[in-house]
């Protein structure tokens, strides 16, 4: 069996995605695949179910970020009823939910795992990281924390022919607690492939975590800019003459890069007016609609998989943005419902509507934000990087 641990240089490199494709490729050529994650820093709640999580018939719609439904149920309940119906309404979802770790439920459904997240991720931090360091100080309380890690991948890695082992947010995330990406690898005997989002100075952090690092790694470079990619002989042979070894490099593309319509309805606390399906849809740019549709048309037709952000009450820009092919969604700020005729239209051309319960300023905001922590989520974006990895990867070479 072989064990590769994916680590990174710093947070947000492409992991995750790295290893949904490198696992189906697997998998695809017969090889039984695990998928382990040591350490998650980046929880969700999700109902707890018969069965393991993110088989087929159970949505994502138990994923939760707070209280409202709750909320709710106490206001309809009446003012002096209403604090003991959401307490209780509170409680009840208390232990109907499971704090998992957000990867490992997400790769469970990609790779059809029979696992559940909390087996795939043993140690999951749930609160501030000095408080969890405050738990496990002493030095026999992180030799569980690592023994616990033993027996979970013994558990994950019975008759799997690879494991794929997913690192934390960088290589040096864990180390307080002996949970760091190196650790992990001297504690599973697990061989290192570090993915580095280039940019400038990349080269000083590889060889700085190589010094680290007690055991080689190899390197796959991320994220790429296209005029980048002319230098990559001369920083493969530089690395190499340095000891590490280069396997490949992924150019920038514009479709990773992009957020589905569901991430973006959840970055902004949105509701979605549309199919289901509609959350898959891709959007790569993002269009404010804040001038007449006599300026707009022009600055509309020139985007590209483009979403328009405007206020609800406008509804002069979203007839006009509903009938521009290169414009795959609105979002509607200030929590104002579109008119009946806006609402139709949308429907009749599949386009999405989100209504955003926030002003234009902070929607646009949160999504600069999400734009630079876009993750592969969708079916799509696992496909494209799949075929990246096929093309730009000596696959080979990581199990060489």
């Amino acid at each position: 069996m072989r064990t590769i641990l994916v680590s990174s240089v710093e947070e947000y490199s492409g992991k995750t995605g790295i290893i949904a494709a490198l696992g189906l490729i697997l998998k695809e050529r017969g090889l039984n695949v695990g998928y382990f994650k040591p350490f998650g820093v980046e929880s969700v709640k999700l109902e707890k179910r018969a069965g393991c999580f993110g088989k087929e018939g159970e949505s994502e719609e138990g994923i939760e970020g707070g209280g409202e439904k709750a909320s709710e149920a106490g206001e309809a309940s009446g003012a002096s009823v209403a604090s003991g119906a959401v307490k209780e309404t509170e409680e009840a979802k208390a232990e109907a939910e499971e704090a998992v770790d957000e990867d490992a439920f997400r790769i469970a459904k990609i790779l059809n795992l029979e696992e559940s997240p909390a087996e795939i991720c043993p140690v999951l931090l749930d609160r501030p990281y000095e408080e969890f360091l405050l738990l496990f100080r002493e030095a026999d309380a992180v030799n569980d924390l690592k023994k616990k890690v033993q027996e979970a991948f013994k558990r994950i890695s019975a008759g799997k022919d690879v494991v794929l082992v997913e690192g934390v947010a960088n290589y040096r995330v864990g180390k307080s607690i002996e949970l760091c990406d190196f650790n992990i690898s001297a504690l599973l005997n697990a061989e290192i492939l570090m993915i580095a989002k280039y940019k400038n100075f990349v080269l000083d952090d590889i060889l700085y975590a190589k010094e680290h690092s007690s055991s080689s790694f190899k390197v796959i470079f991320n994220q790429v800019p296209r005029y980048k990619m002319a230098y990559m002989d001369f920083v493969s042979s530089f690395l190499e003459e340095r000891g590490v070894e280069v396997v490949g490099a992924i150019p920038q593309d514009d479709a990773l890069a992009a957020l589905s319509v569901g991430e973006i309805c959840e970055a902004v606390g949105g509701r979605l007016i549309g199919r289901p399906s509609d959350e898959g849809i891709l959007v790569e740019e993002l269009l404010v609609g804040a001038m007449t549709p006599q300026s707009a048309i022009t600055y509309f037709r020139r985007s590209r998989n483009a979403a328009v952000i405007t206020g609800g009450d406008r509804s002069d820009l979203q007839a006009l943005a509903l009938e521009i092919p290169a414009i795959k969604c609105l979002v509607l700020t200030g929590g104002l419902e579109p008119p009946t005729i806006i609402k139709g239209a949308a429907v009749q051309r599949g386009k999405p509507l989100i209504l955003a319960p926030d002003d234009t300023l902070t929607v646009v905001e949160r999504l600069n934000k999400a734009f630079g922590k876009a993750r592969l989520h969708s079916e799509a974006k696992i496909r494209r990087m799949r075929e990246l990895l096929l093309k730009h990867v000596n696959i080979e070479s990581i199990f060489g």
